[in-house]
């Protein structure tokens, strides 16, 4: 099953402010378990003046578009915060990865 890795990265200075709009989003955008399995609510490091963030959802069979679109919508929120910026990836697992390519995965 594919995977959804959105990380993040806000200044310090907006961490506050980040963290109170998550709260705000998780409501507004609860997870969807017909859609995805939550796998890392979140983690952090610090580094320099920046917060990077990390979460990671095991997508559902065929699920994939409605999942990219439902968390695609559930970060516009975050666009007001300066600095703010993330992305939204798609990985694969080795199974997958190797049915991608024609071959079976090892066992």
């Amino acid at each position: 099953m594919p995977y959804i890795i959105v990380t993040a990265w806000v200044p310090i200075s907006k961490g506050t402010e980040s963290a109170e709009k998550y709260m705000e989003v998780r409501k507004d955008f609860p997870i969807d378990r017909s859609l995805t399995k939550e796998v890392l609510q979140g983690a952090l490091k610090v580094k320099r003046d920046m917060i990077k963030s990390i979460t990671i959802s095991e997508v559902k069979p065929g699920k994939l578009d409605e999942a990219l679109i439902r968390q695609q919508n559930s970060m516009i929120p975050f666009h007001d915060i300066e600095g703010y910026e993330y992305k939204i990836e798609v990985y694969f697992s080795f199974p997958e990865s190797f049915g991608m390519v024609g071959l079976k995965a090892p066992e």
